[in-house]
């Protein structure tokens, strides 16, 4: 008879579309290695733009701006990450389904459907009408649904570029509560021109590829991707024989409720967050030597959060420091499931995974470097930050059976 009383949550499955890998070990190589995914774009004209660097993934994929009929550019990187998330955690939709209402879903994105809109409305203006262009973000859950088997609750977290690592935090929320025994949890987000010129109208993107905790980071560049991942129960794992990657330790919501776009410059929102990841997991902050920041490479976050991580840290030991959106641009609604990714197979492979660009770190006790190194990371944090004061922090550890 199943445990419905809940527990620790696993991680059994990974499946990883990304600019610099398609595929989670091509992924994983290429972020051990530092090799990003960054260059020139290929899906639509940037000569008005400040920069032509985008985290483009290249292949056989949809343009985002195509309507909704068939595979949109975000269905096919859900439906490639998902089957590779399922196939790798030794699943498929039957076993899932089998599991009824003890299985859950949990998605995060952002864009979904910006590039049609703005067709439409581009259509609208000129006196056209293109019904096919629009599209409902809630629309996607049943589509993930009917791939992977999910008979439970389905939930779906736009909130913004947290949206990822808000969407895994629910997850381990639920499973944790004995609410579900297995989520399927994803975050993705294709490359738009929405998001391209609405970072160039804020004047955040960086004029060459960005460059995060370098004291001459001048901005963020635009990326893409889809990371999907089996959260279980894990006696149900063990149970089944899963391998088990990592463990979700703890998870820390919060809200500056300072600027719309720009984060509180004393990062108390940020704080909050690390600090209830901690709570959860019974942990301190000297235990956690690991941090895979949100990292956007602008001037105003990587300072906020790096002087939020050291309030926290205080006298104790710093943490080694790195940011995913180095080696694969900053993937909005996307990013915080990538940068899990990323996370666990940092304390899978007991390994730092290097800043490629980094010329004159900022100043800082906290370990930061261009190059690979073995690391023991038996804790890490993996945080994202978003417009409208949207902060979450996951805590991710070693799987180390009591």
């Amino acid at each position: 008879m199943m445990n419905h009383s809940g527990g620790r949550t696993a991680i059994t499955g990974i499946g990883v579309s990304a600019p610099n890998g398609r595929g989670r070990e091509a992924f994983f190589r290429s972020c051990s290695d530092g090799a990003a995914g960054i260059g020139e774009c290929g899906l639509f004209s940037a000569e008005k733009l400040s920069t032509r660097h985008f985290g483009e993934i290249r292949g056989d994929f949809p343009p985002a701006s195509s309507p909704p009929v068939g595979d949109t550019r975000l269905k096919a990187l859900i439906r490639e990450a998902l089957a590779e998330a399922m196939s790798d955690g030794g699943l498929d939709s039957e076993q899932i389904a089998a599991l009824g209402t003890r299985a859950w879903l949990c998605f995060g994105t952002l864009l979904a459907a910006t590039d049609p809109i703005m067709e439409y409305s581009a259509a609208k203006r000129s006196g056209r009408t293109l019904h096919g262009y629009l599209e409902n973000v809630n629309d996607y859950l049943p589509f993930i649904r009917e791939l992977c088997g999910v008979g439970g609750a389905s939930f779906v977290s736009s909130a913004a570029c947290a949206a990822g690592t808000t969407a895994a935090g629910m997850a381990y929320d639920f499973i944790k509560n004995g609410m579900c025994s297995l989520c399927v949890v994803g975050g993705a987000d294709p490359l738009t021109k929405a998001a391209a010129y609405g970072f160039h109208a804020l004047k955040l993107l960086s004029g060459g590829v960005c460059n995060p905790f370098d004291e001459f980071r001048d901005g963020i560049s635009i990326g893409e991707g889809a990371a999907f991942f089996i959260f279980e129960e894990h006696e149900a794992a063990l149970s089944r024989g899963a391998r088990i990657y990592a463990e979700v330790k703890g998870y820390g919501l919060s809200n500056d409720a300072y600027h719309i776009t720009s984060p509180d410059p004393d990062g108390l929102g940020v704080v909050h967050a690390m600090r209830e990841a901690l709570r959860e997991a019974g942990l301190a902050a000297g235990d956690v030597s690991h941090v895979n920041a949100h990292g956007t490479g602008t001037p105003i976050n990587d300072q906020v959060e790096l002087q939020a991580i050291e309030k926290l840290y205080g006298s104790a030991k710093k943490p080694s420091l790195t940011s995913t959106k180095a080696l694969v641009g900053h993937c909005m609604g996307a990013a915080g499931a990538l940068d899990l990714a990323a996370l666990v197979m940092e304390v899978k492979n007991q390994a730092y995974m290097p800043l490629p660009n980094l010329t004159n770190p900022i100043g800082t006790d906290c370990f930061i470097s261009s190059a690979a190194h073995p690391r023991e990371i038996n804790f890490g944090f993996s945080n994202s930050y978003a417009f409208a004061g949207n902060i979450a922090s996951l805590l991710v550890g070693r799987m180390i059976d009591e």
